[in-house]
């Protein structure tokens, strides 16, 4: 087709980028003869593309998260996690993957090739476990306190402790899902978040399908879920700014990880084996 002098626009632009993501993964992926393999590709191609399209403050990786509490587990490998690299840094950068604390973290993602009715609690499971590794979350900033009260003229700077259990925003993004409509789809994530009430999930997409999901906040055992059959990667982007965006985020209070004991619970990499 041939191009014109006036630019297509973001619409154009994101449904664009759909396209390839799902030639991509459906060509070019599954070329690989490894399934674990394929499901790395996919995951890799998620994550090149959130580099690409996320404000620089905004970093993406893969690893584990864990809290400054050694009576609480850590997570399983996330697929992609949305860290800050300004005020923090990861405790461990292994050539597989990160160790992050829960401090550090904006968001999760956990990315499907194929998101089947087996693959909903599961997921909500392991984002359940996450927002209670939020639960343990401090940070710190940095005052000016006198040294005495017969000594206020005399100043230090003192750490000022800061509790801040907001949890990381959850994401599922799927190349294809199983369901034949988007009705039967909503329908299941609706049901399997009744069984995992501990989880949240922000934004669900399915690729190849136009879908976008998300559940709607502090709706209790209602669990209600809205849902756009039209533009589904520029809405995924465009909610994913404002969740990340307006997350509140400070230096963690490195003290009480460099003092604690290693958690009692390692997770698991993707095979199932303890790391």
């Amino acid at each position: 087709m041939a191009r014109t002098a006036d630019p297509p626009g973001t619409k154009a632009y994101y449904e664009a980028l759909r396209s390839i993501f799902e030639l991509e993964s459906r060509v070019l992926t599954a070329s690989l003869p490894h399934r674990g393999e394929r499901g790395r590709n996919d995951e890799e191609r998620f994550r090149s593309f959130l580099t690409k399209v996320l404000p620089r403050r905004f970093s993406v990786g893969t690893g584990f998260l864990v809290c400054s509490s050694p009576t609480v587990p850590s997570s399983g490998q996330i697929d992609t996690v949305i860290f800050d690299e300004i005020y923090n840094s990861p405790l461990h950068r292994e050539l597989a993957a990160y160790v992050f604390p829960i401090e550090m973290v904006y968001g999760i993602v956990e990315v499907k090739g194929l998101l089947k009715t087996s693959d909903l609690v599961p997921t909500l499971q392991s984002i359940a476990r996450v927002r209670q590794l939020a639960k343990e979350k401090q940070y710190v900033v940095y005052g000016s306190t006198s040294i005495g009260q017969d000594r206020p003229d005399q100043l230090v700077v003192a750490p000022i402790p800061i509790t801040e259990k907001l949890a990381p925003r959850a994401y599922i993004f799927a190349y294809d899902a199983a369901w034949r409509s988007l009705d039967g789809f909503t329908k299941a994530l609706r049901q399997a978040m009744l069984k995992v009430p501990g989880a949240h999930v922000h934004g669900v997409i399915v690729l190849s399908k136009e879908w976008f999901a998300y559940q709607e906040p502090y709706t209790d055992s209602d669990r209600r879920v809205k849902s756009h059959q039209d533009n589904s990667l520029m809405r995924f982007v465009n909610k994913m700014m404002h969740d990340i965006g307006s997350f509140p985020m400070h230096q963690m209070s490195v003290d009480r990880y460099l003092s604690c004991e290693a958690p009692s619970n390692p997770g698991k990499d993707k095979r199932g084996q303890t790391k």
